[in-house]
């Protein structure tokens, strides 16, 4: 059982966080359409910081990585993250690329290397991709934020096999894997567990082809 945090110090300015190590524990959903319009929840992450008292949160530009837990190819995306009441967010652009992006979030656009797809909306807390967009099952992938927002994460704990969270706080400053912050409990302050990496929030849901 994890314990509680009390959040008077966490107030995560740069979120102080990168990416994520190997032997990390897993909470990745795969399974059943979740509507009669047949989409799929591939990735569903929600496990992370337990809030008990005050508020806590981060505004940045967010960046993670994920591997498509299926076989097969999937079109029709959709993805958000989550914030800390475990509700969709989406703001900005998503870029969605086949690899790694340490640059700054003003260099996401149309030429940015190894891009796959631009979602086409954020309503309702949901960027949605072009139908054309597709990803393949058993492949890694990296999303990026063009815009700065407030979303959840794992804080110290790394929860996705094969994934990792980026953040950066300022549009000067290139994206950098998260890693693991320290966090106070029961009135005492635990340092960040070393070599550990962390993730963001959310859920990547998308028609099978």
């Amino acid at each position: 059982m994890r314990p509680s945090v009390s959040l008077r110090f966490a107030v995560l300015t740069s979120f102080l966080l990168s990416g994520c190590a190997n032997g990390s524990s897993v909470n990745e959903v795969t399974g059943p359409a979740v509507s009669s319009s047949s989409f799929r929840t591939l990735v569903d992450l929600t496990t992370g910081l337990e809030v008990t008292s005050g508020q806590v949160g981060t505004f940045n530009w967010v960046g993670q990585s994920f591997v498509v837990p299926e076989t097969g190819s999937f079109g029709d995306l959709r993805f958000h993250f989550y914030d800390y009441q475990k509700a969709p967010v989406a703001f900005g652009n998503l870029y969605l690329l086949t690899q790694e992006y340490l640059g700054v979030p003003a260099g996401l656009n149309s030429s940015v290397p190894g891009l796959v797809g631009r979602s086409e909306s954020t309503s309702g807390g949901l960027y949605t991709f072009a139908a054309g967009t597709v990803i393949t099952g058993g492949t890694k992938y990296w999303v990026y934020t063009d815009a700065q927002g407030s979303f959840a994460g794992s804080f110290d704990t790394d929860i996705i096999t094969g994934g990792d969270m980026y953040v950066t706080g300022f549009p000067t400053n290139p994206f950098r894997k998260a890693q693991a912050s320290g966090r106070m409990v029961n009135g005492v302050f635990v340092p960040a567990p070393a070599g550990v990496f962390v993730d963001a929030n959310f859920k990547l849901q998308a028609r099978a082809r």
